[in-house]
C-alpha cells in the first residue's frame, strides 16, 4: 500500500460522501451542498489517497496560534488499523506546537484516541444542532449502503 498525504488536495464532494458512507462517521451525506460547505469553510483539510482513491480525510479549523478543532477523521474501512488515522492526526498536530487541538469522538471511536496521547476531557459542552441528533449507526448505514459501495 503506497498512500500519499496532502494538505492541498481538496476532495470532490462525491468522494467525501462515499467515504463517509463507508466509514463509521455519521455526516449529512444525503445533502451534498452541506458537505461542500463543510469543506469550503474548513481551514484544515488533510487527505490520504491510494492512487486516485480517497481513503482518509481529516477536516478541522484552527487559528494557527492557540486553538484547533478536528471535526472529522474518516478512514475507509479497508484502510483502518493501518496507521492512516494516526498519520492524519500527526499531520494536523504538526502544523504548530502552539495549537491545543480538541475533537469530539464518535461513539464508535471514543476509545481510539487515548493510546495516541490524546487526553479525555470531562469539561466539554455541546450545543445541539437544529434538527436533532443523527440517526443511530445501523439505520444510517442501511440508508446509505448504495453510496458506501462507491467508496
Amino acid at each position: 500500500m503506497s498512500l500519499s498525504y496532502h494538505h492541498d488536495r481538496r476532495p470532490e464532494v462525491d468522494a467525501i460522501r462515499a467515504l463517509y458512507a463507508a466509514s463509521p462517521l455519521r455526516r449529512p451525506i444525503g445533502d451534498p451542498v452541506r458537505i461542500a460547505k463543510m469543506f469550503l469553510h474548513a481551514n484544515v483539510v488533510i487527505t490520504a489517497y491510494d492512487g486516485d482513491r480517497l481513503v482518509g480525510v481529516l477536516r478541522g479549523w484552527t487559528d494557527f496560534a492557540f486553538d484547533g478543532y478536528i471535526c472529522d477523521l474518516g478512514i475507509h474501512p479497508g484502510y483502518q488499523k493501518q496507521g492512516v488515522g494516526k498519520r492524519l492526526l500527526d499531520e494536523a498536530t504538526a502544523l504548530s506546537p502552539d495549537i491545543r487541538w480538541v475533537l469530539l469522538a464518535s461513539p464508535i471511536a471514543k476509545d481510539y484516541y487515548g493510546h495516541l496521547g490524546w487526553e479525555a476531557l470531562p469539561n466539554a459542552w455541546l450545543w445541539p444542532r437544529a434538527g436533532g441528533a443523527m440517526p443511530d449507526y445501523a439505520s444510517y448505514q442501511a440508508e446509505h449502503a448504495d453510496l458506501a459501495a462507491r467508496a
